[in-house]
């Protein structure tokens, strides 16, 4: 007996590993699995796997054409297949390998190619669901219903847009419909008269791409490079994946990569490298990638991703500041000092350019060794020149310095390229200087009042001497024209003195001078502003009487009233004159008379 137990136990074990998929062995299918096209002509062969296909021969002298090909398998000859495009288009060979010939055309066969396999097919789509009868379920276009019960067996019915079935099932059958859906009865209960169903869908592969670059922006002397990965989600093998990558702007060797198969959940990963020409550089460069590949029935699947970098151009341009760097990696420097400028310009070209640059920094940047910020200089193939020159900040604050330009022209068209801006933070004194009068216009001896404003705008103190100067003609009454004056981060002072111009005229007072060492042991000289003076003529006391009698006689006083008494005394007075010049007349006549008879 237990001789007997132990044989029953060694057969279960045996046909527990030959059947290891269990309940769920429908959802395996034998299928014919597409292993892709190919065109062959007359002594040309194609290895699939461990299988390889030659054309023998390739005759078109008849009517219909027709070929002769040979089977290897593990590289020994097994048979020969005479084939043609109408009633010997299939040859199955062993059960294992299936070819289609598609046409027979311009001295070539098309061939079909499929190899048998045992693989999960159908996915579970709708999960345990109840159906009472009169219950409708769906399942995409599909419509599930129960239109029958009984204790060991239901009647389903199964409604598509094109087409309507109706059948029995009983427990744990399983039926397809349309090569598409299928529905297996998994319990019933027989209580409440209820069926449990699940529902099939044929599984798809799903096609992802995920492109992960180092960086996005590269050298024109660089390999153009990134990481890509490709994934299939979807719940079958993907097979003949095929991913084609295309550049724009003529970008060289473009890979082309080929993959066996991706089974579900797999990810592979690729490195992709490309080599940039000169006309690629300066722009952004688009790549397109195209994955490809099809399922076992050969249905084609795609999916494309587009990524963009940018290729700086083969002319670089690099402006800094040399030195000058604080702990903290910020560029610091002091009013006065000197700093050097460094442009460096690189041709990763294997031709030699011409290249103008242009520089700017900001206004309170004395230039020292230079006039202008221009140059144009021939730079050889992958070599790299530099110019330099120095400035001398005059403000303190945060500033930041313009972008060097460099332009070029080559046979496709002009280029442009900028620097970075370097920025720098300035510390130190800066000291300002203002001269004023209370007056521009005074009579001559007026006394002016000179008014000299200092300023200290930095974050240093200063020791300040100021030196000022007056035209000859100016004479100081008061106050000092030289003084000196110590100022805080700030600080401003105010002095004063007077002066006043004995002679007509229009004078300058000219700029008084600064001079003060900052921490730097830098000697500072500034200068304020000059200013105008009109002086006009006194006029005299002598004239002033003259003018103050004719101006009485003219205008008498409004006091002295012409009364009747007057009146008639000016009228007596005028008679009596007249009459006097009237007498005179004759004695003038014979006066005249006598002289001229004598």
């Amino acid at each position: 007996m237990k001789g007997h137990s132990f044989v029953a136990i060694i057969v279960l074990i045996i046909l527990f590993f030959s059947h290891p998929s269990s309940a769920y062995d429908f959802q395996y299918e034998d299928i014919w699995v597409y292993k892709g096209c190919v065109d062959l002509g007359p002594g040309e062969k194609f290895t699939i796997e461990r299988y390889t296909i030659k054309v023998y021969s390739l005759d078109h002298d008849f009517r219909d054409a027709s070929a002769v090909i040979l089977i290897y398998k593990n590289n020994a000859f097994k048979k020969a297949y005479y084939v043609d495009a109408g009633p010997n288009n299939q040859v199955i060979y062993d059960n294992d390998l299936k070819i289609e010939v598609k046409k027979i055309d311009s001295g070539k066969i098309s061939l079909v190619l499929y190899v048998h396999e045992f693989e999960k097919v159908w996915m579970l789509s709708t999960p345990k669901v109840s159906l009472l009868q009169g219950d409708v379920i769906k399942d995409g276009v599909y419509a599930v219903s129960l239109t029958n019960f009984s204790s060991n067996k239901v009647n389903i019915s199964v409604e598509s847009p094109n087409s309507k079935y109706e059948n029995s099932f009983v427990l744990n059958e399983y039926k397809k419909y349309d090569n598409e859906f299928m529905v297996k009865l998994v319990y019933i209960d027989k209580s409440r008269s209820q069926a449990f169903i699940e529902t099939y869908r044929p599984g798809k592969p799903e096609i992802e791409i995920y492109i992960d670059p180092s960086k996005s922006i590269f050298d024109s002397d660089e390999p153009l490079s990134f990481r890509m990965k490709l994934k299939n989600n979807g719940t079958i093998t993907l097979r003949g994946t095929r991913i084609d990558i295309k550049a724009s702007d003529r970008v060289l060797i473009e890979p082309k990569i080929s993959l066996e198969s991706l089974a579900p959940l797999q990810t592979v990963e690729y490195n992709i490298d490309f080599q940039i020409p000169p006309s690629a550089t300066g722009k952004s460069i688009s790549f397109v990638t195209d994955i490809s590949g099809w399922d076992y029935s050969g249905n084609l699947y795609h999916r494309t991703i587009t990524h963009e970098f940018f290729v700086n151009p083969y002319i670089s341009i690099t402006k800094k500041i040399i030195g000058n760097k604080s702990l903290s990696g910020k560029t610091v420097a002091f009013t006065h000092e000197k700093l050097k400028i460094s442009i460096e310009l690189e041709n990763t070209n294997d031709v030699p350019i011409v290249v103008n640059i242009k520089d700017t920094v900001p206004e309170s940047f004395q230039l020292l060794d230079t006039s202008k910020l221009e140059w144009e200089m021939l730079i050889d193939p992958h070599t790299t020149n530099e110019v330099t020159y120095i400035v001398t900040p005059t403000i303190p604050g945060n500033f930041t310095l313009g972008k060097a330009v460099a332009k070029w022209k080559d046979n496709l068209g002009t280029y442009e390229v900028m620097s970075v801006a370097p920025e720098i933070t300035v510390n130190g004194s800066y000291i300002i200087a203002d001269k004023s009068v209370n007056t521009g216009y005074v009579m001559e001896g007026e006394n002016i009042t000179v008014t000299l404003h200092v300023a200290n705008m930095g974050d240093q103190e200063v020791f300040v001497n100021a030196y000022d100067t007056l035209p000859i003609e100016a004479h100081l009454i008061r106050g000092n024209l030289v003084w000196y004056d110590k100022l805080g981060p700030g600080e401003n002072v105010l002095q004063s003195y007077e002066i006043f111009f004995s002679e007509a005229g229009e004078y300058v007072l000219p700029k008084f001078e600064l001079v003060y060492t900052d921490k730097q042991m830098n000697e500072v000289r500034i200068y304020s502003n000059d200013v105008e003076i009109y002086v006009d003529k006194e006029v005299s006391s002598k004239k002033s009487d003259d003018i103050t009698k004719i101006t009485s006689v003219l205008n008498p006083t409004p006091g002295n009233k012409l009364t009747k008494i007057n009146a008639a005394i000016f009228l007596v007075s005028a008679f009596f004159s007249l009459l006097c010049i009237i007498a005179l007349i004759p004695m003038a006549l014979v006066f005249l008379m006598r002289k001229v008879y004598n």
